[in-house]
């Protein structure tokens, strides 16, 4: 009986779909060029072999239990693979199915083909916290001693620490001194003393860059409880305005002056029109107010009121506000004896008021000119720019007083040579006291003629012998340049010339003889010589 006839027998002939299993994946390496996921040899599977004319029906082949395992069907004979074919053909698929990666990122210092380890920085070592309680190291404590040794420990420990004197808050409009802090976006800050810190615009620096730690001078404009800061400006900066959000009264703003009436200037700020009262344009008043127009000048805003549209503005507390700052500094340079340069503001029945810039000084009448005069508009004129000198400062109260004489030729030193004693001069009578008068021998030489001195007789009133403004003669008696008096006399010029009298000799006459003679003759009675009895009454003689 043949194969074929027996059910289960296996097939001599090995289907063309079986393969080796080594050879089935040397050839599957291979084909991985043309196709990734496709392999080169087909699933092993069992083949039908073609029915026979038989009396039992025709039964596929490999059917049953064992063809499910793969064990119906004869594997065929392994075909000839040498060992150098297989090496070639899993070396060929090893570099086939070998990703490119994409480079790895290096590190910064690391170098090509380093690995990451060897470019890591090594790590500092640890450094142990030092101990509170624990003592100093050497070099520590000798500098510890050494910054001890220099400090004044009880004037740390006793003074303010660096915090201001002041009791009180910084007023507005006050001048200080101030350090820059830094500088932030639009803003530069500031330290005002101790705990107190300010802000000020940063676009306010026009001319330079504020240094941080140098020292500027500000004005303390208010204060910003939201922020805890005092509000800065510098001096003589102001605010751009453009309507009336940006108006509030104490600020500093820029206006120009468009005309002007009889109560004051018409002024613009920014958009908005503003007023000045006469009062407010200077420190000084002011008469005509025409000569400020088309001129700008820095206000202070007095009264914002957008709904009834007043926004009143003052020139004169800005300068009042420099003229208190510079005062104090102007106080302690000036000394008795200085000459300064000012301008006559006011002149009084009294003397002149005259300008010095941060200081005002009186120059009283009897200073003002060397002659007598009756007003000081004689010598003086509102506006006039002059030299004075100092005669006396009161610090505290700031009281000057000056002298305008002391710049012009005292009169009185050729006086003495050209006003001998003895000599007769030719005067005018100025003025008529009880005790004589008056008389003026030049611009700023007088000289007094006593009562006695005015006749030969006796006058008992002034007035009734000589009249003012009269010309007369007189001579000097004394003159005392010390205390600038003349003593002169009417009656001594007006008296002849003893030289005019004629001179009669003197006759020496005979002694004459005594009218009474004496009728006693020899020694007096009495006598000094003994004792007076005085004695027995307790009289000492």
């Amino acid at each position: 009986m043949s194969n074929e006839s027996q059910p289960g027998a296996q097939s001599t002939e090995a289907p063309e779909s079986v393969s080796d299993p080594a050879v089935s994946s040397a050839e599957s390496s291979a084909a991985q060029d043309n196709s990734a996921g496709q392999t080169s040899s087909d699933a092993p599977a069992t083949t039908e072999s073609t029915p026979k004319p038989a009396s039992k029906p025709p039964q596929p082949a490999g059917a049953g239990p064992l063809a499910a395992r793969g064990l119906g069907v004869a594997k065929p004979a392994s075909p000839s693979v040498s060992t150098e074919q297989l090496e070639k053909a899993e070396a060929k698929s090893a570099r086939a199915g070998k990703k490119k990666k994409a480079p790895r990122p290096r590190l910064h210092g690391e170098k090509e083909g380093q690995s990451p380890a060897a470019s890591v920085a090594k790590k500092p070592s640890r450094v142990d916290v030092p101990s509170v309680r624990g003592e100093l190291s050497d070099d520590l404590l000798a500098e510890f001693e050494a910054e001890l040794a220099s400090a004044d420990v009880d004037a740390m420990l006793g003074g303010n620490a660096g915090m201001p004197d002041r009791k009180e808050p910084l007023a507005d409009g006050s001048r200080i001194s101030a350090q820059v802090l830094k500088i932030h976006q639009d803003s530069v800050y500031l330290s005002l003393g101790g705990p107190d810190e300010g802000v000020v615009p940063f676009e306010q620096f026009t001319e330079a860059e504020p240094q941080i730690g140098s020292s500027i001078e500000v004005l303390v404009r208010g204060f910003s409880r939201q922020d805890g800061l005092y509000m800065c400006s510098l001096p003589g900066s102001t605010i751009d305005v453009a309507d009336w959000s940006d108006l509030e009264e104490g600020a500093v703003i820029e206006a120009v002056v468009t005309g002007h009436n009889t109560g004051g200037l018409e002024c613009k700020v920014g958009g908005v029109r503003a007023f000045m009262p006469i009062s407010q344009i200077a420190e000084y008043r002011v008469e005509d107010a025409s000569e400020f127009v088309d001129q700008k000048f820095v206000c202070l805003v007095t009264e914002a009121n957008e709904r009834r549209g007043n926004l009143v503005i003052s020139r004169r507390a800005i300068l009042e506000r420099e003229r208190e700052a510079k005062r104090a500094e102007q106080l302690q340079k000036i000394e008795p004896g200085d000459v300064v340069e000012g301008v006559v503001r006011t002149i009084k029945d009294f003397g002149a008021f005259v300008d010095l810039g941060a200081l005002e000084g009186l120059v009283h009448v009897s200073k003002l000119s060397w002659d007598r005069i009756k007003h000081p508009g004689e010598v003086l004129e509102v506006g006039q720019k002059v030299k004075v000198k100092i005669d006396s400062v009161d610090k505290e109260t700031g009281k000057l007083s000056l002298s305008y004489r002391d710049m012009l030729e005292n009169p009185w030193d050729a006086a003495e040579a050209e006003y001998a004693l003895g000599s007769v001069h030719k005067g005018t009578i100025t003025r008529i006291a009880s005790f004589g008068c008056f008389v003026r021998l030049a611009p700023g030489i007088e000289g007094l003629v006593h009562v006695s001195e005015l006749a030969n007789h006796r006058v008992s009133k002034v007035d009734a012998f000589v009249s003012e403004g009269q010309e007369v003669d007189v001579k000097v008696l004394s003159f005392d340049r010390a205390s600038q008096k003349i003593g002169l006399s009417m009656k001594a010029a007006n008296t002849p010339a003893e030289d005019s009298k004629p001179v009669v000799e003197e006759v020496d006459e005979p002694q004459r003889d005594v009218a009474v003679k004496p009728q006693h003759a020899g020694p007096l009675k009495g006598g000094n010589n003994r004792e007076t009895g005085g004695e027995q009454f307790g009289l000492r003689w």
